[in-house]
């Protein structure tokens, strides 16, 4: 185990505009760099990171109710994630809308992956379909109902992406993205 420079350590201090996970993994590989393998050695270190809201977060916690890196990162993620994610991320999901020379099926799978990534997962199948039709550029949506044989916006959110990726295709055979729930 090396000592580290207060210079190159780093800080956390709880606002909204902080990136939690960019911490979190500089925080892993500084760890692995400079030898601090072990839960204490770790719990030690992620103390020193914390500055201003977070440290005084961490110190209403209480001594002994954080023992292992995992209850850390778990108190950690549990206390800023929401917070701390920036708007700029969150609203990239409410904010999407198709590119110009984006295919359905290209919409749906970025789509798909920017709600897990920002873990908006949970959300209600209604909100989802809305998004989702949402962003699609009007003239799709023509075709959609016309290919559906009715609006679409009737149907439920796998058969809306399913459709998608029908007409993007040319098939018949699609698969379902991951998002969906059957």
């Amino acid at each position: 185990m090396k000592n580290i420079s207060p210079a190159i350590l780093l800080n956390f201090h709880g606002k909204r505009n902080e990136d939690l996970e960019t911490f979190i993994f500089k925080f892993e590989v500084l760890c692995r760099l400079y030898d601090y393998l072990h839960d204490a050695q770790k719990l030690k270190l992620f103390r020193a990171t914390l500055k201003d809201l977070a440290l005084k977060w961490f110190m209403s916690l209480g001594v002994h109710s954080i023992t292992t890196r995992g209850q850390m990162k778990e108190a950690f993620l549990g206390k800023y994630r929401d917070y701390c994610m920036t708007s700029n991320l969150k609203d990239e999901v409410f904010k999407m809308t198709q590119k110009e020379d984006e295919n359905l099926e290209d919409l749906v799978e970025r789509f798909v992956y920017n709600v897990k990534r920002e873990k908006m997962d949970n959300l209600d199948e209604e909100t989802l379909k809305s998004l989702l039709l949402r962003a699609i550029k009007d003239e799709w949506i023509d075709l959609l109902n016309l290919t559906g044989k009715g609006d679409i916006s009737q149907l439920p959110f796998a058969d809306i992406c399913d459709l998608c990726v029908h007409i993007s295709r040319g098939k018949e055979q699609v698969k379902r993205p991951s998002l969906v729930k059957n």
